[in-house]
């Protein structure tokens, strides 16, 4: 696979040096019949957890199906996490009880080529644009890890990529890096709330090949009860805040900043500053763990959070929380947890949104081990 002169060149500096260790199990993966060059990447094949390569049981969703938010009743629990995205006149639903069995999901919104990801080990979601060189690529998740999050691989050049950034690490594409596009973590109420006319992945979608007996049970019962990592992750957990607290996370300008969802909760709004970018997070209770008990119905409500920046249309917003809604000060709007004001003189408006996650804080610490934990904001 070709690659343009400067991408090439760029990339020359991140390339490690393969160790015998390291040819050996290339020779191992290409004896498992992958066409992966292993002798292109940015990490040793040594740093990286592999399991039954072959048999990884998380097809990935090619063909979505969609249902109407009211369809979507029948199958889903009002507090039911789903991934929203919103591209043009399209909205966007995937339920999470969906996604913790397939983790991929290969699909076009308003246009454009997307990968919607989820990661129950980190519980990351995120969402980028697979096209890349011109292609539209197609992903799928592999049973391997990297610093304890989930690698996928594109089925174009088999290169090897981490979900948890987008960054191809071992492959013709490595070094490159998936754009990523923001996304809400809502509930289907919600969900429903702010997008009476989106559209809800349905179950119909499920592969040919998915042996999953029902998508309101989850194969990572207890996950998030655990105080430590998961196996696979070789660092230190950073000690600030327990290893599977949930966090709203972001960068901005070269500047990582997470909110703790527990002093979220108290004060359901925080008005801060990442990269000099004013922003706003909200938080509200209303979402399952899909990483809690056996059957989700049956789990514990760990509340759902939000970033979108604070400036709109040249003005300076600044928000509280009052009489169950979020309110700007300025103009007195009430706005919802995905940044639209719902009444007042803003009604209809949308905050300007932001790339943000709600993953582990073990995670989003290791990966950004500089950032800054935002417990006390104004």
């Amino acid at each position: 696979m070709r690659l343009p002169p400067e991408v090439v060149a760029a990339r020359e500096s991140m390339l490690v040096s393969p160790t015998p260790a390291d040819l050996r199990r290339a020779d191992e993966l290409r004896g498992q019949r992958w066409n992966t060059n292993f002798q292109v990447a940015s990490v040793a094949l040594s740093e990286l957890q592999t399991g039954g390569l072959e048999r990884y049981r998380a097809e990935p969703i090619d063909r979505p199906r969609y249902v109407t938010v009211d369809e979507a009743d029948a199958f889903l629990d009002p507090r039911d996490p789903i991934i929203a995205l919103s591209l043009g006149s399209d909205a966007r639903a995937y339920p999470l009880r969906f996604l913790v069995w397939h983790e991929v999901v290969n699909d076009v919104v308003g246009g454009t080529p997307l990968l919607v990801t989820y990661d129950p080990r980190t519980n990351a979601v995120l969402v980028f644009e697979r096209r890349l060189q011109g292609a539209a690529m197609r992903f799928r998740a592999l049973d391997a890890l990297y610093q304890g999050g989930r690698i996928l691989w594109d089925t174009l050049t088999q290169s090897w990529w981490r979900q948890f950034t987008g960054e191809a690490i071992v492959g013709d594409y490595t070094g490159l890096q998936l754009q990523l596009r923001p996304s809400l973590l809502l509930s289907h109420q919600e969900f429903r709330r702010v997008f009476p006319n989106g559209e809800v992945l349905g179950p119909k979608s499920r592969p040919a090949r998915d042996e999953s007996s029902t998508y309101g049970a989850t194969n990572y019962p207890g996950h998030e009860r655990n105080s430590d990592p998961p196996p696979g992750f070789a660092g230190v957990a950073d000690p600030r805040l327990p290893a599977t607290a949930r966090v709203l996370a972001l960068e901005l300008n070269g500047d990582a900043a997470a909110f703790d969802f527990g002093h979220l909760a108290g004060q359901r709004v925080a008005n801060a500053d990442v990269g000099d970018e004013p922003v706003a997070a909200f938080w509200s209770p209303g979402a399952l763990s899909v990483l809690d008990m056996p059957q989700i119905a049956d789990s514990r409500d760990v509340g759902m959070a939000a970033a979108h920046g604070r400036e709109l249309d040249g003005r300076l917003l600044t928000f509280d929380f009052a009489d169950d809604a979020f309110r700007d000060r300025e103009t007195g709007s009430l706005w919802s947890l995905s940044g639209r004001a719902m009444s007042g003189s803003l009604a209809g408006a949308q905050l300007p949104p932001l790339v943000h996650d709600t993953p582990f804080w073990w995670a989003w610490a290791a990966h950004n081990p500089t950032t800054r934990l935002v417990t006390n904001p104004t």
